[in-house]
């Protein structure tokens, strides 16, 4: 790269280096990708017999955008040199390929992003641009002849938003306007109208950030703890043979499976009922008066204790009749263990029919398992 590009990028470093000195305070943001350059429609009107069109060309551009607060930030703007064909436009849309001229536009930003700590992050920026131009030629009808442009000064604008991909990786699209309007020579002849440029430039970009350090925080001064209280008296061990969490003195369930939730006495809040009915009959079977029985037992050691009757079907047979036959085996539960002596007031019942399968209704074990009667506890347990 020649010295006419390097020194300018030299200058635009020495001018954002003041403002980054303290790097730490802030987050770097850097961008690397591809930026397409639109130069405006006609760009010197009225040479060599017609009109000059610059061409559009694409080019990796890169940027990096110190965080100076949380909203404002510097950046500095850099690419690889674009390549412009400058064309001839005589009449109508003929056009007569005439030259070609690289081009560089190193542009000083400020910043103000909208929403730093974002995924989507918007930003806004106005600056200085320094556009170089290099290799110039011109052939065709114009070749013989020497063409030198002059370095451009002139303000830019631009508009952005980083997508977040991750704490540190992120998606950049930004558009930008420059203003570049350059001197022309012809034969070391200088002409009486700039050739204006004026790109629109649209890039994308993948992007890194570098967080800033965390704040160097003084430790804070030792203090000796004071001491520790005396240790609490020792509870009295019992035991717990079901390992429910309720001694066994005051056990009303002893057995209780792993894992079932007990209230104060260490009793179930919810059980399955093993009771046996006939196929499509509500009426209790002898076999399961025993079951019963230890429920009028359980009634009585546990006075505080309120429940609800839930019976349940298969799904074998209409909705409707399911629900009615459910709602009959639990009236069946609860008039026995009110003709034992249990207060009805303690109890309620209700039919679930077949919402509420506890197995797959596919198989013969499964709807065994679904057709139950449940004890539900219905006060807090206390």
């Amino acid at each position: 790269m020649s010295s006419r590009i390097l020194v300018p990028l030299a200058v635009a470093a020495a001018l954002v280096a003041p403002m980054t000195a303290n790097a730490e305070q802030g987050d770097w943001l850097f961008r690397v990708g591809m930026s397409q350059t639109n130069p405006k429609e006609t760009n010197l009107a009225n040479v060599l017999g017609g009109d000059i069109v610059v061409d559009s060309d694409l080019s990796p551009t890169f940027n990096v955008t110190y965080m100076l607060t949380d909203h404002i930030g510097t950046e500095l703007l850099a690419a690889w040199p674009f390549t412009h064909g400058i064309d001839l436009k005589t009449g109508g849309d003929a056009k007569e390929r005439v030259g070609y001229v690289d081009h560089l536009p190193p542009t000083l930003s400020l910043q103000w992003h909208f929403n730093p700590g974002g995924w989507f992050r918007p930003y806004i920026g106005a600056g200085i641009n320094y556009t170089l131009f290099s290799s110039e030629e011109l052939v065709g009808p114009a070749a013989g002849s020497s063409l030198e442009l002059e370095d451009s000064w002139g303000p830019a604008g631009q508009v952005g938003v980083d997508f977040g991909l991750s704490e540190k990786w992120f998606l950049n699209l930004d558009v930008r306007y420059i203003d570049i309007d350059a001197t022309v020579k012809i034969n070391g002849d200088e002409l009486s109208e700039k050739l204006e440029i004026d790109p629109m430039i649209y890039g994308v970009h993948v992007g890194y950030r570098f967080g800033k350090p965390a704040p160097v925080v003084a430790p804070a001064p030792v203090v000796a703890p004071p001491p520790p209280p005396p240790p609490p008296a020792p509870e009295p061990k019992c035991g717990d043979a079901d390992n429910d969490g309720v001694c066994d003195a005051a056990d009303k369930c002893p057995g209780t499976a792993a894992g079932v939730k007990v209230d104060s006495v260490g009793c179930p809040l919810e059980q399955t009922l093993k009771l046996l009915f006939d196929f499509d009959s509500a009426e209790l079977r002898p076999e399961s008066i025993t079951e019963l029985e230890r429920v009028v037992k359980f009634m009585g050691d546990v006075p505080f204790a309120k429940t609800m009757v839930e019976g349940h079907t298969d799904s074998v047979g209409a909705d409707a009749y399911n629900l009615s036959l459910s709602d009959r085996r639990a009236k069946s539960v609860f008039d026995y263990l009110s003709s034992r002596g249990v207060d009805p007031a303690r109890m309620s019942s209700v039919g679930k029919g077949e919402t509420a399968p506890i197995a797959d209704n596919a198989s013969a074990e499964g709807r065994q398992e679904n057709r139950r009667v449940m004890l539900i506890r219905t006060d807090s347990g206390m």
